[in-house]
């Protein structure tokens, strides 16, 4: 009797076994797909002008040539404070200070002297617009010797993101459909997203570099548009 069982059971194992074998092929049916990657522009007027500027002088005295440079950067600060920049949008970038042996190009000898260079350059972010020239004026005009450089930038550009994002999605699934018709196949849903933000432009004002004297005229300044670019990469199933 329990032979029989035995037997019975084996049987009963078999016939599982073949049965799960069966089910294989649809279990491993994956549904085709396609992958586009869509891009979307966003533009928008600047509202935060930033302006690098700063002094670079040489002394043979390093006490001058710290004093000095620090008389000129307050008056610097203290001008561009007077066209309404606040105490929070100035910060100094970088200061440095090196020393070189003097040369002479005339007897092509050393001359045994050493002179000190320095270098202090700071930021002012300036939100009146129209007022942009005049500040550069007034910075040059107390005493910085050179304007490093003029960018323009979207301070919030969060609603910049999000409608660039909404037209790269849309441009995704418009060259998915595309796709899917040239195919003669109907678009299904996303199965996978990712996104990435393409370099932030922002229009830039040529450096100027020099001495300059008291007085000078305010130049003229144009923003223009910022734009922000997005990416985003979509799988979609094909049916």
């Amino acid at each position: 009797m329990s032979s029989i069982c035995i037997k019975a059971s084996a049987l009963l194992l078999i016939a599982v076994f073949f049965a799960g074998c069966g089910d294989s092929d649809e279990e491993y049916d994956y549904p085709g797909s396609i992958n586009v990657t869509g891009s979307g522009t966003a533009y928008a007027e600047a509202d935060v002008a930033s302006i690098v500027f700063g002094v670079d002088i040489t002394e043979k005295d390093p006490a001058d040539a710290v004093n000095n440079a620090a008389e000129m950067m307050d008056a610097a600060f203290a001008a561009a404070s007077e066209f309404g920049v606040e105490e929070s949008d100035m910060m100094t970038t970088s200061y440095n200070m090196w020393v070189e042996d003097e040369y002479d190009y005339i007897t092509y000898e050393y001359t045994g002297d050493t002179m000190y260079h320095l270098s202090h350059y700071a930021q002012v972010d300036v939100r009146d617009l129209d007022s942009v020239g005049e500040v550069l004026a007034a910075l040059v005009g107390a005493g910085s010797n050179t304007i490093s450089g003029v960018t323009f930038y979207v301070e919030d550009n969060g609603a910049l993101k999000d409608e660039a994002r909404s037209l790269a999605v849309a441009d995704s699934r418009r060259m998915a459909e595309q796709l899917a018709s040239e195919l003669g196949l109907e678009l299904g849903d996303a199965t996978y997203v990712s996104e990435w933000i393409d370099y932030y432009p922002m229009n830039a004002v040529s450096t100027v570099c020099g001495d300059f004297a008291s007085g000078v005229s305010a130049p003229s300044i144009s923003p223009g548009a910022q734009s922000v670019t997005l990416s985003v990469q979509i799988t979609f199933e094909m049916n």
